[in-house]
């Protein structure tokens, strides 16, 4: 089912309100992601059953931080959709139109990619070599973005033309959007109300932030889709300003989870027509 070049980037715009009016929701460890057009669910992620990286503390609870994500693929590439809800958000240490900055310092999210599914215990070792397929991909919640820990530094694209023909003959690798208001706020009742949605997510008062991410499969060392991928996202947590304060990853180690893709899950892609879903790590007693 080849769909037109554009729809990688088309569909990323609808994602958050497609998700939240279809329900289907699901807790970790098992997210699903479906080809495009297809009902979404969640799989959420809280201090409860996240990992905290062990150089930071953990939040001190679903108020100071907490996120849904889901993913959706189609034969020009993957979208990943992060719904933040975080009591402070915060973005002083990078420009909002960088594509090269320390997005780890503020709020922002982080997805990891593992193309060929290695499962290195250091996806850095060897001078980077195995970034080429993948790596760290950053969304700051001002919109700046980051790309420079993976095999294709500084390459958001910010170009309209470039970003609409994402995979296709252009040279854009991925793209994305952040957007916080009045439209996401709306989404909470429909959020709250999707079966499996942990008690006490999106409380009171927490501020909603959608970070949109849009890749080729070019910017994981493919020429087309795969079987599989290794997958992790990552949520940095800044309150106040200054530095982070909480890093809250899906799965993995806590020590260096950024690197350690043999505790990342795993994106199945085996058949586009069928729901695509997210596995725990090979290791058991790698995670938390």
């Amino acid at each position: 089912m080849k769909r037109a070049a554009s729809s990688v980037f088309a569909a990323i715009a609808a994602l958050v309100a497609i998700a939240a009016a279809s329900g289907g929701c699901r807790t970790r460890p098992t997210a699903r992601a479906v080809p495009f057009d297809s009902s979404i669910g969640w799989t959420f992620v809280t201090p409860e059953n996240g990992v905290v990286d062990d150089e930071t503390t953990a939040p001190s609870g679903m108020n100071d931080l907490c996120y849904a994500f889901t993913c959706v693929c189609d034969d020009e590439g993957l979208a990943v959709v992060v719904l933040t809800i975080d009591d402070d958000v915060s973005a002083d240490s990078c420009d909002k139109d960088a594509t090269s900055c320390p997005a780890w310092d503020d709020d922002a999210v982080e997805v990891f990619l593992d193309g060929e599914c290695a499962r290195l215990p250091d996806s850095r070792a060897d001078g980077g070599v195995h970034l080429r397929h993948g790596g760290e991909f950053a969304l700051v919640a001002n919109g700046a973005a980051n790309s420079d820990y993976s095999g294709y530094p500084n390459s958001f694209c910010r170009d309209e033309k470039a970003r609409r023909s994402l995979g296709s003959a252009t040279n854009a690798l991925w793209t994305g959007e952040v957007q916080r208001g009045p439209e996401i706020d709306a989404l909470r009742n429909d959020i709250l109300a999707s079966p499996g949605c942990p008690e006490g997510f999106w409380p009171e008062g927490g501020k909603a932030t959608s970070y949109l991410f849009a890749f080729s499969w070019k910017a994981m060392g493919q020429t087309e889709r795969p079987d599989r991928i290794g997958f992790n996202i990552g949520v940095q947590d800044d309150d106040g300003g200054g530095r982070r304060d909480h890093t809250l990853y899906w799965t993995g180690t806590p020590h260096r989870p950024y690197v350690n893709e043999s505790a990342f899950g795993t994106l199945v892609l085996d058949d586009i027509d069928m729901p695509i879903t997210v596995n725990e790590p090979m290791n058991e007693g790698e995670k938390r």
